[in-house]
C-alpha cells in the first residue's frame, strides 16, 4: 500500500506515478488517496490487519509518524518515499532524500525487513489518556512550543524548513526567557526542573536541521532537558544544524542516557510533540525507548 500526501513540499502526480510504477515492478501496489491524516491512519490499520507485506509513506515526517501509528504492532513493515521538508526517518532509514532512488531501493530490499527503534508516549489529560509512537523523536514544552509555532505558518516550510523552524524557536524562546521551569522530569532515580525535554530513539537529533547532528556513543536513546532560556541558549539550540554545537557544553542542557524510560509532569498542561507533530497539551507524559518498536523494508544496504 503506498499512502501518499499530495500536499507534502515535494509531492508532484507525475512524481506519485513514477513511484507506483518502479513499486509495481516487485509489488501488487494498492494507491489510496486519503483525504486527511485519519483517513491515513484508517487505511494503514486496515493494511496491517488485512496482512500488506509493506505500507508506504509518501511524504513527509507527519505522514510516516501517521503510518507508523497505524503499523505499529503488527507484522506489516513501513518504508518511506521522501517528498517531504527534512524527511529526518527516510534518511535514518538508509533511504536519501530523493524519491524515485528510494522507491528502487525499497524494490532492491526484496521484502527484507528488519527492526527499527520507536518511543512510546503515554499522554494523561485531564479527561483521558492517549498512546502514541514516534519513529525518532519527541519532545515537551519549549521544543513542543516551538514546532507549534512553526504550523502556524505552514507555508514558511516550504524551501525554508530549517530557517523556518529556528526562526519560529527563537519567537518562542522570547517567551520563555527568564520563565521558571514548570516540568519535573525523572528517569526513576534522578529528577529536576526544566522548561524543555527531547527524547529521540537514535543517536542523531537530525530534525533541528537538515544537517545530521551525531550526539556520540553510546548509540542508543537520548534525551536532553533544558533548565532555563535564555537569548544565547536559544541561537544555539536554534542554530545546532548550522553551528555543530557541542551539546554537552551548553549551559543548563543536559543529557540523559540509559534510562528505561522518562516521564515529564507538568502544571500547568504542557504541548507535546512526536516527529515534528503536535499532539496537543498533558499534565503527564511517560517515553519509553522500544528498541524493536517497529518493523521497516531493509533499506539500509540497498540504497
Amino acid at each position: 500500500m503506498l499512502v501518499a500526501n499530495p500536499a507534502a513540499s515535494g509531492f508532484t502526480q507525475s512524481l506519485h506515478g513514477d513511484v507506483i510504477r518502479i513499486l509495481e515492478e516487485g509489488y501488487r501496489v494498492y494507491a489510496p488517496w486519503p483525504d486527511s491524516p485519519e483517513q491515513a491512519l484508517a487505511a494503514s490499520r486496515q493494511a496491517a490487519r488485512i496482512g500488506y507485506d509493506v505500507v508506504v509513506a509518501m511524504g513527509g515526517d507527519g505522514t510516516a509518524h501517521t503510518i507508523a501509528n497505524g503499523i505499529h504492532g503488527s507484522p506489516t513493515a513501513l518504508s518511506v518515499i521522501p517528498s517531504g521538508t527534512t524527511n529526518v526517518l527516510a534518511r535514518l532509514l538508509g533511504l536519501g532524500n530523493r524519491p524515485r532512488q528510494a522507491a528502487r531501493a525499497i524494490l532492491a530490499a526484496d521484502g527484507a525487513t528488519r527492526s527499527s527503534p520507536t518511543l512510546r508516549l503515554d499522554m494523561e489529560h485531564p479527561n483521558g489518556r492517549t498512546t502514541r509512537i514516534a519513529t525518532f523523536a519527541a519532545g515537551v514544552g519549549y521544543d513542543a512550543d516551538a514546532i507549534f509555532e512553526s504550523e502556524r505558518s505552514p507555508l514558511g516550510k516550504v524551501g525554508m524548513g530549517s530557517i523556518h523552524y529556528a526562526r519560529s524557536a527563537m519567537r518562542v524562546a522570547a517567551r520563555y526567557r527568564d520563565r521558571l521551569p514548570t516540568l519535573r522530569v525523572t528517569d526513576g532515580t534522578t529528577a529536576s526542573d526544566v522548561v524543555g525535554v527531547i527524547v529521540q530513539a537514535h543517536d542523531e537529533l537530525t530534525y533541528v536541521a537538515n544537517r545530521a547532528i551525531r550526539l556520540g556513543p553510546p548509540p542508543g536513546p537520548l534525551a536532553l532537558t533544558v533548565d532555563r532560556m535564555g537569548r544565547g541558549r536559544a541561537v544555539s539550540l536554534a542554530g545546532l544544524g548550522f553551528l555543530r554545537v557541542r551539546l554537552d557544553r551548553l549551559r543548563g542542557v543536559h543529557l540523559w542516557r540509559n534510562f528505561s524510560s522518562i516521564r515529564v509532569d507538568a502544571e500547568p498542561e504542557a504541548m507535546v510533540e512526536a516527529d515534528g507533530e503536535v499532539l496537543g497539551p498533558a499534565t503527564a507524559v511517560t517515553i519509553t525507548p522500544e528498541p524493536a518498536g517497529l518493523l521497516v523494508v531493509d533499506t539500509v544496504q540497498k540504497s
